[in-house]
């Protein structure tokens, strides 16, 4: 195996595409479609239309996600131009405060004679001093006009941005809740569906790790492997399928299907004892065994992802799950080569034909 393919498929996780797996599963085992161990053909179709039903499940909640993200980030646009309103509002108030100094002395020297006015007072000298003066008023009365509507603009907006806020407050505090309401119902469905799908594979005898591999394997992915030497395939072609093994996808989406005909005859995993090897496991491998009884480095179907060694009675020749492999391994393209009945004789190894 190349160094850092199990590490780098280790930690399996519960991504969006997984967690529609959980819950589409979990329905489907409650509603009775996996319930039961029904015959080989009809079980087999109930996995495929399975898969099909979690692939548009998967599709729709990718969909219903990226809704998510759009509502959760017009919440923050909102809160951005909340915060700018309030600044707004912040900055008609100083205004408004600067202002009212100078009316309020406008408002005292022009009133402030409550019998002749501010002309009054200011015209007891020559003529030319009172059109001066009377000059003066007119400016001073027109300042406070000016300086009047500039307040009554400012008062006006100052009204309408505090309904702005309100109005964006109101909104934003209601996404809010929505949000996290969504967002607490999703994982009470999530740990539910966990729980119920849980109980089915451990009733059904399937390991959910496994599940999982299978669910993810893509059968295309195989045609990254063209091209490349016998084992040096690339990351991207295989496929997990447990205990650290790995084979090309194809090689892989088969071996599931038929990994899962064998969970139903027998209650557990095929046991696997070698699957794809890189090439410094071959050689590691070549130099172990007695000559004659390994593939020389560069030559191996393990090498190109199409082989597997399995344990637990199937390696035993002719016993009962040999038998069972032997009759069932071909429906999924799984063989037993010629040459390893007699030469050398290898009655635990499979190889994949498509």
């Amino acid at each position: 195996m190349p160094t850092g393919l199990a590490e780098s498929h280790r930690g399996l996780r519960w991504p969006l595409r997984s967690l529609t797996l959980l819950v589409v599963l979990a329905f489907l085992a409650v509603s009775g479609v996996v319930g039961g161990l029904a015959p080989a053909t009809a079980q087999e179709n109930d996995l495929a239309q399975l898969r099909e039903q979690n692939e548009a499940a998967a599709e729709a909640l990718e969909a219903a996600t990226d809704e998510y993200v759009e509502r959760q980030e017009a919440v923050e646009e909102a809160q951005e131009e909340l915060v700018e309103v309030l600044h707004d509002l912040q900055q008609t108030e100083i205004e408004l405060r600067e202002m009212r100094e100078p009316l309020a002395q406008l408002a005292s020297t022009l009133y402030k004679q409550p019998g002749g006015g501010v002309l009054a007072t200011l015209a007891s000298g020559s003529l030319e001093e009172d059109l001066q003066t009377q000059s003066y008023a007119a400016k001073i009365a027109e300042d406070n006009q000016a300086l009047i509507q500039d307040a009554t603009d400012l008062r006006e907006e100052q009204v309408q941005l505090a309904s702005q806020a309100q109005e964006l407050q109101t909104t934003t505090q209601l996404e809010q809740v929505e949000l996290a309401a969504e967002v607490e119902d999703l994982r009470d469905q999530a740990e539910e569906a966990t729980n119920d799908l849980m109980e089915e594979l451990e009733r059904l005898g399937l390991d959910p790790g496994t599940y999982m591999n299978q669910a993810e394997c893509d059968p295309s992915a195989a045609s990254k492997a063209q091209g490349y030497p016998n084992g040096q395939l690339p990351q991207s072609s295989l496929c997990e399928l447990y205990d650290g093994k790995f084979l090309r996808a194809d090689a892989a989406a088969d071996f599931f299907e038929l990994n899962m005909r064998y969970v139903e005859e027998y209650g557990e995993n095929m046991c696997l004892t070698s699957a794809y090897r890189d090439l410094p496991n071959q050689y590691r491998v070549y130099r172990e065994v007695p000559p004659g009884y390994a593939a020389v480095p560069g030559t191996s179907n393990h090498g190109l992802g199409q082989a597997l060694d399995l344990g637990c009675g199937i390696q035993n020749y002719r016993s009962e799950r040999w038998n069972w492999m032997n009759a069932n391994g071909p429906d999924f393209g799984w063989t037993h080569p010629a040459w390893a009945k007699s030469s050398p004789f290898e009655p635990w190894h499979w190889e994949y034909g498509g």
